[in-house]
Parts: structure tokens; C-alpha cells; sequence
């Protein structure tokens, strides 16, 4: 199966939030700071820094959330790790465009603002709320548990972090290694899972499966192999 086949399906799995979230808070993290003097307001910064990896991270967790035809991809060829890696990469690649254009036209924007760090910082800590919400999500099969971890990272960054730990690569490579390592685990867990023979992902639950969204998801039993 070539790229042209399964990316277009892989993006409409994603849903339209993988695209609406990380782009609309570029968008209020760009307003917030050039509408504000020319170092930029306290929330702009903050909107700058943590808006577009907290959207991110959102996204991400519902791309997992969302799936309800768990049986079905466990008999296909293709590993299920690999078809979330796939998704997941959608959102991704949104956010990194995003991200460029966002710094760009604050720069743009007569604030003086160091392009590489702004970079590193926003890239380390995408990955790492977006790591550890995919992870919280196939852990408790709820994207609301991937929501509270989001917003509690925020804050801890927000209120702690950039008080005492220098922005730029200071934040970012160490954010940027920690979420690699979640997003490795999340995905060891659904591989796990599938060996497993279907009978519930990691805690005794599966993703996405009749909770939608965002609810929260029971049990859930693989039946390959029963007969009516």
C-alpha cells in the first residue's frame, strides 16, 4: 500500500479537529502578540509559548479516542501502533506548519523574539504534552484524563518552569526527549494489547471504544474467533 492510498484515509480518520485546533491557537497566540506593546504582554507570551502544543496535544488524544474499530484493525496486516503512528503524524505535521508560520509573523511583527529557541522551545513541549496525552489516553481510554494532564503540564510550565528554568533549549530538549519516550511507551502498549489477543488495552480498557470523543470508555473484549 503506497502513501496515496492510505493517506487521505488516515486523515479523515483524524477528524477535523487534528487541523482546526492547532490552527486556531496559532492564530490566538499570533493576535495575542501583535496586538500587544512591542516586547509583548504577559499572556501573549504565555499564548505563544503553551496555546499551539496544548491544542496539539488535544488533537492527538482524540485521533486515539476516536477509534472504534479496534477488532477490525487487529486482523489486518498492518500493526495497530503503526496505524496510530500514522495519525498522529497528520496533526503533527499541522502543528509544525503552524508553529513556523506563527513565529514568523510575530517576528514579522517587530518583536524581538529569537527564532531558533522560540522554535526549540515550542517543538520540545509539543511533543511533550502531545506524548504524554496519547499515553494517558491508551492508559485510561478517556481523552478527559489526557485533558487534566495537558492543563496541569501547563500550569507546572507556566507558573514553576519558566521561573527557574531558561527558556529555549533549557525547556526544550529536555521536554523534547520526555515526550518522545511517552509516545514510545503509548505505542509499546498498543502493540502489547494486540499480542495480547484484543482482550483490552493496557488497564483493562480500549481507546475510543463507545465513548466517543472525549467519554469515558468501559471494558472491552475483543470478539475474534466467537461465533454466534
Amino acid at each position: 500500500m503506497t502513501i496515496a492510498t492510505w493517506l487521505p484515509h488516515e486523515v479523515r480518520r483524524c477528524g477535523k479537529q487534528a487541523v482546526v485546533l492547532p490552527v486556531l491557537a496559532a492564530l490566538l497566540a499570533c493576535v495575542a502578540m501583535l496586538t500587544g506593546p512591542g516586547g509583548g504582554t504577559l499572556l501573549g507570551h504565555s499564548l505563544l509559548t503553551s496555546a499551539l502544543p496544548a491544542a496539539t496535544a488535544l488533537a492527538c488524544a482524540a485521533v486515539v479516542a476516536r477509534e472504534q474499530l479496534l477488532e477490525l484493525h487487529l486482523s489486518l496486516p498492518t500493526p495497530y501502533p503503526r496505524t496510530v503512528a500514522r495519525r498522529l503524524a497528520w496533526p503533527a505535521a499541522v502543528s509544525a506548519v503552524s508553529a513556523l508560520a506563527l513565529v514568523a509573523l510575530v517576528r514579522a511583527g517587530s518583536h524581538s523574539l529569537n527564532l531558533g529557541a522560540a522554535l526549540l522551545e515550542l517543538t520540545g513541549l509539543t511533543v511533550l504534552l502531545a506524548g504524554g496525552a496519547v499515553w494517558a489516553t491508551v492508559r485510561s481510554g478517556s481523552a478527559a484524563t489526557a485533558t487534566g494532564l495537558i492543563v496541569a503540564a501547563v500550569l507546572a510550565k507556566l507558573l514553576l518552569i519558566d521561573r527557574v528554568v531558561p527558556e529555549g533549549a533549557g525547556q526544550g530538549v529536555p521536554a523534547l526527549l520526555a515526550g518522545s519516550v511517552l509516545i514510545v511507551l503509548a505505542l509499546r502498549a498498543l502493540g502489547d494489547a494486540g499480542r495480547s489477543g484484543g482482550e483490552g488495552a493496557v488497564s483493562g480498557r480500549w481507546p475510543g471504544t463507545g465513548g466517543g470523543p472525549s467519554g469515558n470508555v468501559a471494558g472491552h473484549r475483543s470478539t475474534r474467533g466467537e461465533t454466534g
